[in-house]
């Protein structure tokens, strides 16, 4: 599997902060972007596997032939390699990102 979706939050009504405390909690450096309505990042992969975590808002997420929906508390492992696109959902989205290794 070349990507999968996680929940970080037991709760669905998950804030930002709430997400730094667990991303600090464990050592995760993440960076914090943001996307308005519908933004799309266009096509792209990295040399790294990376983890897109949802704050606030919502984001699909296209690899190939899946989709994958984020919600706050949701994210996404994606591998190295992989060629995925985000687009932002109606209220946009808060996101963080990070270079994953074995250990988050």
């Amino acid at each position: 599997m070349q990507v999968q979706k996680i929940r970080w939050s037991k709760v669905y009504e998950s804030t930002e902060e709430e997400l730094t405390d667990f991303l600090h909690s464990r050592n995760i450096t993440a960076e914090r972007w943001v996307a308005d309505e519908s933004s799309s990042s266009g096509q792209r992969s990295q040399n790294h596997a990376t983890t897109i975590w949802c704050a606030e808002g919502s984001l699909v997420v296209y690899t190939g032939s899946t989709t994958i929906s984020l919600q706050p508390g949701d994210a996404l492992r994606i591998h190295a390699n992989v060629t995925f696109e985000t687009i932002a959902g109606m209220s946009g989205c808060v996101c963080y990102e990070s270079i994953t290794t074995t250990s988050s």
